[in-house]
């Protein structure tokens, strides 16, 4: 970007506030003279304070006031492009208003240049048969080819699918090839920028709900156990009830880590969550 000897590079955001916030203090360390009313006579704002209340959270940006901070930032038009899908991802109140900005953010070459990792992160979370390849993939009948992971997996899904799974299993070091048809799985962590984690797990999340709906009326009963238990509780108990919860998904982990030829794979959900008005208040 032009105007700074030392570049803020705008593809290394994922909030625009943030963005502003360094770009004009940046700006000011360059040029002492640069004040909120010099960008905002060069944006053609009436208001100087109105670039703090949009830094701050205060004011979100329009279509209208959106294209005076182009002007102002002077970006060029690849930039431009960026920084808009960036607002609409940032100030975004649903999730598929997020989803929508966020895939138009990852269309970008340089945020894929400097980020390359986010786009496979996203993928992940976003088809719910990765995690189960890796899982197939330590079966004592695995002969390492893609047909055979696809014919494990149910509801089925195409030997295509299962090599493209492997091969971003690997790009995000969550498996490692052993051998010529062998893999094994690494202690690697996905961990996804703050702006983007609630958004990829909230898309996996809605991915195995939506293939809970799909499943449950053809599983055998002796192969499924589903409950359900509507609670009265204290709201001031739920914070308890959420650590008991996460407990026990560490029991079952370690239950489970023991196993080392495990031949079957299964998805355990658990939901928790009020379906009152907190604390009794319907007001």
């Amino acid at each position: 970007m032009r105007g700074t000897k030392k570049e803020i590079n705008l593809y290394e955001y994922g909030d625009y506030r943030v963005f502003l916030r360094d770009w004009f203090a940046q700006t000011k360390k360059v040029y002492r003279s640069f004040s909120l009313r010099a960008f905002s006579k060069r944006a053609g704002f009436k208001s100087p304070n109105f670039f703090k209340l949009v830094m701050d959270g205060e004011r979100n940006l329009t279509e209208v006031s959106l294209v005076k901070f182009l002007t102002g930032l002077r970006l060029n038009k690849e930039e431009q492009e960026f920084f808009r899908n960036l607002v609409f991802f940032t100030q975004a109140k649903t999730h598929d208003e997020k989803n929508l900005f966020y895939r138009r953010l990852l269309q970008s070459r340089e945020f894929g240049h400097l980020r390359p990792l986010e786009k496979v992160q996203y993928e992940f979370y976003g088809t719910w048969y990765h995690s189960v390849i890796r899982e197939l993939i330590t079966s004592p009948q695995f002969d390492g080819t893609p047909e055979w992971l696809a014919h494990q997996i149910n509801p089925p899904i195409l030997p295509a699918q299962a090599e493209k799974s492997l091969v971003l299993l690997e790009k995000l070091g969550l498996i490692e090839k052993t051998g010529a048809r062998s893999w094994k799985q690494t202690n690697a962590l996905i961990s996804t920028g703050p702006e983007v984690a609630s958004l990829t797990l909230m898309n996996y999340h809605q991915h195995l709900l939506g293939l809970s709906r799909e499943m449950l009326p053809i599983i055998p009963s002796a192969q499924r156990d589903i409950s359900s238990l509507t609670l009265g509780i204290p709201h001031e108990k739920l914070p308890m009830l959420k650590i008991k919860i996460q407990t026990f998904r560490r029991e079952i982990l370690k239950f489970i880590s023991l196993e080392e030829h495990p031949d079957t794979v299964v998805l355990l959900n658990i939901q928790m969550y009020p379906v009152t008005q907190i604390g009794g208040d319907a007001s």
